[in-house]
C-alpha cells in the first residue's frame, strides 16, 4: 500500500510539475521578439493538453477584427475566440464561447444554410449553424446538427453540384448535398461518394485541368498526393477518377499558390518525417494551365525545426513579383523558402529560419493559417501547439509595427 501511494504521489507531482513547466514556457517567452522582429503571442494556453488542433479565421461578431474558431481534439470541444481589438491582441483572449462534441482533429467553415453567415463544422459530423453577428457571442443561439457521430477529416464547404447551394465534403471522399428546405435537419442531407482516402491532410478545391469545374487535391498521408477529376455537373454524384499528382507517400500539409509570379498556381508540400523526402519541402512549379498538371520539382532542405508540417504562401517582403513560403515545423523555429533569379533552378532557392525565443518548447504545431490579427495591414501566421502547453498561438508579422 505504501509503495502504491509513493508511485501515485510521484506520478501526480510529476504531472503537476510538467503542467507547471508548460505554463511557464508560454509565460516566459510569449510576446518576446526574435532577431528579425517576429514574436509568438499566446491567444489561449493549453496546460492540460486538451489539444487545440485547427484554426478557422473570420469576423464572427462584425466588429471588423478577425476572430478564431478553434477545435480541441482531446478536449472534445471547440471555442470561438473573439478578437479583443488592436492594441490588445498580444495578451490572452479571454472572451470566447464553447461548443461540445466528440473527438475532433480538424474543422471547417462555410455557409451551409444559405443565410449569408459562415457556419462551423467540427471534424465533419457536427455542424453548428451561425445565428448571425448579433447573436454569435451566445453559444446557445448556435443550432447544432449531427450528420454523423464520428470523426471525418478536413470538412470542406463548396458547391459540388453547381446548384448555387454550398455542400459539405468530408474525409475528402464523400459529400453531403445541401437540401433546398429543412437545412437544419440531418435526414434531409443526402450523402454521395467521391472516392476513398487513407488519411487526408487537406482537401483543396481547384480547377486543375482548366475545364471549368472544381477538382479536388488531397495529400493522402500513407499513400500519395492525388487529385480527383470532377466528372462534370451531370456526373458529380458518381465516383470521381483519382490521379497521382506526386508520389511522396508521407506528406503532411500542402497549399496551392503562385510562388514565382508567372500567374500559374504551384503546389507546395511539406515532406513530414517519413519516406525519401522526409524533412524536405517539395515545391512543384507548374508549367501549364490546362490539362494534366506538369511541373518542375524543387526540393528544399529544412534549415530548422523537427520536421516540416504546416505551410502557407504569403507576401512577407512587399515584392509583388514573388511570394514567400512559410513553413511551420512540428517543433522548433518557423522558416521561409524564397528564390532569387530563375526559380526553375534549384540552387536559386534559399531556406531561412525565423528565430524566436522559446521555439524549442512548442512541441506539436499544426498547419499555418493567415490573418491580420492586430489590424496593422500585414498578414500574421496563426497555428496551435497541441502538446507544449502554448495552445492557440500567432506569429506576429513585423513588417508593420503596431
Amino acid at each position: 500500500m505504501k509503495l502504491s501511494l509513493l508511485v501515485y504521489t510521484l506520478l501526480f507531482t510529476g504531472g503537476l510539475l510538467q503542467a507547471e513547466d508548460k505554463e511557464e514556457n508560454w509565460k516566459i517567452y510569449s510576446g518576446k521578439a526574435g532577431p528579425s522582429g517576429w514574436r509568438c503571442n499566446t491567444i489561449h494556453p493549453d496546460p492540460k493538453d486538451h489539444g487545440p488542433d485547427g484554426i478557422n479565421v473570420h469576423d464572427w461578431d462584425g466588429d471588423g477584427n478577425h476572430d478564431l474558431f478553434v477545435n480541441y481534439e482531446e478536449g472534445k470541444y471547440s471555442r470561438l475566440y473573439f478578437n479583443p481589438g488592436p492594441g490588445k491582441t498580444r495578451k490572452t483572449w479571454d472572451r470566447y464561447v464553447e461548443f461540445t462534441h466528440g473527438q475532433c482533429e480538424d474543422s471547417g467553415i462555410g455557409d451551409l444554410d444559405n443565410d449569408g453567415d459562415l457556419d462551423y463544422i467540427a471534424n465533419g459530423g457536427w455542424v453548428y449553424f451561425n445565428p448571425g453577428q448579433k447573436k454569435a457571442t451566445n453559444a446557445s443561439s448556435w443550432k447544432k446538427m449531427i450528420l454523423f457521430n464520428h470523426e471525418r477529416r478536413v470538412p470542406t464547404v463548396t458547391d459540388v453540384d453547381g446548384d448555387g447551394l454550398n455542400d459539405l465534403i468530408v474525409g475528402a471522399q464523400e459529400w453531403y448535398q445541401q437540401p433546398k428546405t429543412g437545412k437544419h435537419m440531418a435526414h434531409n442531407w443526402k450523402k454521395h461518394i467521391i472516392g476513398k482516402n487513407r488519411w487526408p491532410m487537406n482537401c483543396i478545391m481547384r480547377d486543375l485541368d482548366g475545364d471549368g469545374d472544381m477538382d479536388m487535391v488531397v495529400p493522402d498521408r500513407g499513400k500519395e498526393i492525388c487529385w480527383y477529376v470532377n466528372p462534370g455537373r451531370d456526373k458529380v454524384h458518381n465516383i470521381w477518377q483519382r490521379k497521382t499528382l506526386h508520389r511522396h507517400h508521407e506528406p503532411m500539409f500542402m497549399t496551392i499558390g503562385d510562388v514565382n509570379g508567372d500567374k500559374i498556381e504551384d503546389f507546395i508540400i511539406t515532406g513530414g518525417s517519413l519516406g525519401k523526402l522526409a524533412r524536405k519541402l517539395i515545391v512543384l512549379l507548374r508549367t501549364n494551365k490546362i490539362g494534366e498538371p506538369t511541373f518542375k520539382e524543387i526540393i528544399i532542405d529544412q534549415p530548422s525545426g523537427n520536421f516540416p508540417k504546416g505551410v502557407a504562401v504569403t507576401d512577407l517582403d512587399g515584392d509583388p513579383t514573388k511570394k514567400e513560403i512559410v513553413v511551420i515545423p512540428k517543433g522548433g523555429d518557423l522558416w521561409t523558402a524564397t528564390h532569387s533569379g530563375d526559380p526553375m533552378e534549384p540552387t536559386n532557392w534559399k531556406a531561412t529560419p525565423i528565430i524566436m525565443p522559446g521555439s524549442e518548447t512548442r512541441k506539436k504545431m499544426d498547419n499555418a493559417w493567415l490573418g491580420d490579427l492586430d489590424d496593422d495591414g500585414d498578414l500574421d501566421i496563426i497555428t496551435t501547439d497541441e502538446n507544449g502547453g502554448w495552445g492557440v498561438i500567432w506569429f506576429e508579422n513585423p513588417a508593420t509595427s503596431q
